[in-house]
């Protein structure tokens, strides 16, 4: 085999590696880009905090109109109040809890958020959109983290379902749950 020959094979070589790894990271980079976030990801333990949730909207003919957010069942929250807002339209669903909790008011209940439903919109048929905040309270405090899992219907017909854990240490997963981490201060 001629030096050429070997040169060019090696340059073929170099550029095929180049390309999947920039196609990797396209798929990486759009996967890790579609989600719910949630701000603030950080709240302190056994308080009450206002959060919203921004979903991307990914249905480039339709606007979301419909997102559900399903409350941590194994770590429950007494309270939430949605702010008001002429475009988005919310319902709080409450359950019983097994354990009392403490509510906002500072009193034990067994009176639970389940979830709640923003309806309205529709959303901008691209990129992500605010929903009106939501203050809940208390937070728990035996728990370093709560995962909120989020369905989010377009005007299409569409689902998009929000609802895998996150793990530590790999990769984040299709369809990530938003998280809030819950701090000792």
């Amino acid at each position: 085999m001629t030096e050429h020959l070997r040169r060019r094979r090696a340059t073929t070589r170099a550029g095929a590696t180049a390309f999947v790894i920039a196609l990797t990271l396209a798929v990486v980079v759009g996967t890790a880009s579609a989600h719910v976030d949630l701000e603030p990801s950080k709240a302190k333990a056994g308080s009450t905090t206002t959060l919203v949730f921004s979903p991307l909207n990914e249905e480039s003919d339709a606007g979301t109109v419909k997102v559900e957010v399903l409350f941590p069942r194994g770590h429950p929250i007494a309270g939430a109040v949605p702010e008001t807002s002429d475009a988005w339209t919310a319902n709080v669903t409450t359950r019983t809890a097994r354990k009392a909790v403490t509510g906002p008011d500072g009193a034990k209940t067994r009176t639970v958020v389940d979830r709640v439903t923003w309806t309205g919109g529709p959303s901008p048929t691209s990129g992500a959109f605010d929903l009106p905040g939501l203050t809940v309270g208390r937070l728990p405090t035996d728990t370093k983290k709560l995962e909120f899992k989020v369905i989010q219907t377009y005007a299409n017909g569409h689902v998009d379902r929000w609802y895998q854990k996150t793990v530590p240490g790999t990769p984040e997963p299709e369809a990530p749950a938003p998280v809030l981490r819950l701090t000792k201060r």
